[in-house]
């Protein structure tokens, strides 16, 4: 009996702070050997790792910075390029104005962008559709 392709759990979070426009997006730049381009924050699961948790780890070791994600409830499935399924949480972590990123090996650099220019520079229509949950919470929790 042929086995069943394990589904791979991922998570995605976007790493938003205030500005005297509105709001900063945090991209990271991965290298030309990963397929280049700017991107969020992105990672696969441990084995028994819950979206959360996961999300949570891999925002520290990719940019350095720690708080409490909100959860956007927005999964993306979608076959790799290995073939194997896979479903991508989205979360949200808001930053302060003053955060010090600091990049892990995985990425050439980062720059924080002004919404439009975030929108602009995301090539996935899942990543665009999950930024914008990811500004609508942010300027929902502005409002408070």
């Amino acid at each position: 009996m042929p086995s069943v392709p394990r589904r791979s759990l991922k998570a995605l979070v976007w790493v938003l702070r205030p500005s005297k426009g509105g709001a900063e997006v945090l991209l990271l730049q991965r290298p030309a050997r990963r397929g280049g381009g700017l991107h969020p924050v992105t990672g696969k699961a441990e084995e028994g790792e819950e979206p959360l948790a996961a999300a949570s780890r891999e925002v520290l070791e990719e940019t350095g910075l720690e708080g409490a994600l909100r959860d956007l409830r927005f999964v993306h499935e979608f076959t790799t390029h290995k073939g194997r399924q896979a479903e991508e949480h989205a979360f949200l972590l808001l930053a302060s104005p003053r955060a010090q990123v600091k990049i892990s090996d995985e990425h050439d650099g980062f720059v924080w962008m002004d919404t439009a220019g975030a929108r602009e520079a995301v090539s996935w229509q899942a990543h665009r559709d999950s930024l914008e949950l990811a500004l609508a919470a942010f300027e929902g929790s502005e409002k408070r």
